[in-house]
């Protein structure tokens, strides 16, 4: 998909080949899928979920909890993978045509693949992948302009960011990570983190991962986690932002509540009175205060007898995000 405007996808809908219920994920990248297919290295996963297949009579509706953001100009790639054998069609152009577009978005046909996940089914001389193929059913989108006429899905999102300490608060501590929740107060898209490290190491892995809900419970692994941010950062100190851009912005509804687990070592956190307690809020969104790990992702530092999780620590920093979102 090549944005005509500054967008986010927000969903597929799409039909099926059954009516059984199935797991469903979606993959993304930045640019081409070309020279990308074999496996998921370069791919991130923002949906993963079993669904109720409609078969071809109906299409079946996949909101993206993580809306994937391309500006203006640019070309993401999409990689939809579902048991229930999702319904495609061979276009009379050729794989990287335009096949369907509007004033805010541009579909190109691409490719199928078969009896696996990505090149895993092009085994025995078996061919796993079809060309050209096109996505058919519908692509819902915000698009972030001010004098566009309204959609199916209209957004005139307003960035904003709310400022959680100052970078010098005296009873600070640095991690691994720190792992803390949000709640939405308004309809809001979480855009990116600013944070303070305590040193300026330089090309420091960084990751963020959320959830839906909150983090007790799901701290031992990975596991009921999406990992929306993976990249080489250089930190920048304890009295400079080091700032963390999403490229698939988080959607928290109104009411209701996500967790973010920010992994890159030396990260400041401030400890807070008590876990869980509110630590800062605006009129859109409300911080928790939550708890840093430490000496390796999730509880692997916890070796040996060593203590890995400290409660009541609290994210130091700024939360940019977009409000007045209708998804």
């Amino acid at each position: 998909i090549k944005a005509r405007e500054d967008v986010t996808i927000t969903s597929f809908s799409f039909f099926t080949g059954s009516t059984s219920k199935s797991l469903t994920e979606v993959w993304t990248r930045d640019g081409s899928y070309r020279g990308n297919t074999a496996d998921n290295s370069g791919w991130e996963k923002i949906y993963f979920e079993k669904s109720q297949q409609r078969g071809t009579a109906a299409p079946i509706e996949v909101t993206l909890k993580t809306p994937v953001y391309i500006q203006q100009g640019e070309t993401a790639s999409f990689y939809i993978v579902t048991r229930g054998k999702i319904v495609n069609v061979e276009p009379d152009v050729k794989e990287g045509k335009p096949v369907a577009q509007d004033d805010a978005i541009k579909l190109y046909a691409g490719i199928a693949l078969d009896y696996d996940y990505w090149e895993d089914g092009c085994i025995n001389g078996w061919k796993c992948k079809f060309s050209p193929r096109t996505f058919e059913g519908r692509i819902g989108y915000n698009v972030f302009t001010g004098t566009s006429p309204p959609r199916d899905n209209p957004a005139n999102p307003t960035p904003t960011t709310l400022v959680t300490y100052d970078g010098r608060s005296k009873d600070w501590w640095s991690t691994y990570g720190i792992m803390f929740e949000i709640k939405a107060r308004e309809d809001v898209e979480i855009t990116s983190f600013s944070f303070y490290t305590v040193s300026t190491t330089k090309k420091t892995k960084t990751e963020v991962w959320t959830r839906d809900g909150p983090y007790k419970g799901y701290t031992s692994s990975s596991f009921g986690w999406e990992k929306i941010y993976s990249g080489d950062i250089d930190h920048r100190g304890p009295y400079e932002l080091t700032v963390v851009k999403l490229k698939t912005s988080v959607y928290i509804q109104e009411g209701e509540t996500a967790s973010f687990y920010i992994v890159s070592p030396g990260i400041i956190s401030v400890k807070a009175k008590k876990e869980g307690e509110t630590v800062a809020q605006d009129d859109a969104i409300e911080l928790y205060a939550g708890i840093a790990l430490d000496y390796d992702y999730w509880e692997y530092g916890c070796i040996n007898g060593w203590k890995c999780m400290f409660p009541q620590r609290s994210f130091e920093g700024i939360i940019g995000y977009n409000a007045g979102c209708y998804i």
